[in-house]
């Protein structure tokens, strides 16, 4: 998901800024314990233009907006000119890789005169360490208060490139057109099932 709005408020900032996976399949138990709470925190990259205040800045900002969860990214292109408000920043992707990708790309295309994009925050959960399955903040809220109530068999199936997702009872063909119909809206064809519970 496209968050609009912050390159608007954050622009000041940066002008005055110096140089300015794919899932694994689990059932829902081992699901349950690999996921994270929905609460979320920012990484700041190596970027020179990163200080605490800007850090603060952000973090504030991102609080304030709705619809912000993990995994998301945030990339700007540096050298843009100020005018342009370009700062692509996405979230509720399954990985910091896929929200990092996706901000990159979104950035990039959109990028006039400045050069390659670069990601200079990650949202990740808090607490964060790296894990072999993990969903988006909507889809670890979803698992909790949907998939976790339905009767075996259920499946949740997921897109990686969107942060699209399915739940459903059955086999994991009703999940998988579900998470279809969103991830088909954004421009993508790639679900895949990743909780089955039989």
């Amino acid at each position: 998901m496209r968050i609009p709005g912050l390159a608007a408020t954050l622009a000041t900032l940066l002008a005055l800024a110096p140089g300015a996976g794919g899932a694994q399949t689990v059932d829902g138990r081992t699901a349950g314990r690999m996921l994270f709470s929905t609460g979320w925190a920012v990484q700041l990259g190596q970027a020179d233009f990163i200080d605490k205040s800007m850090a603060g800045a952000i973090t504030a900002q991102l609080k304030s907006m709705p619809g912000v969860g993990y995994y998301g990214a945030i990339a700007v292109s540096p050298g843009e000119p100020v005018a342009s408000n370009l700062m692509s920043t996405v979230a509720n992707f399954h990985t910091p890789e896929s929200a990092q990708a996706a901000a990159l790309a979104d950035c990039n295309a959109r990028r006039t005169s400045g050069g390659p994009c670069i990601v200079f925050a990650t949202i990740v959960p808090k607490r964060y360490k790296p894990k072999d399955f993990t969903l988006s903040a909507a889809a670890t809220e979803a698992f909790s208060k949907t998939y976790k109530k339905l009767d075996a068999p259920k499946a949740m199936a997921i897109s990686p490139s969107t942060g699209a997702f399915g739940i459903d009872r059955g086999d994991g063909g009703r999940a998988l057109a579900k998470c279809a119909a969103v991830a088909q809206a954004k421009g993508a064809s790639d679900c895949g099932l990743a909780i089955i519970d039989q």
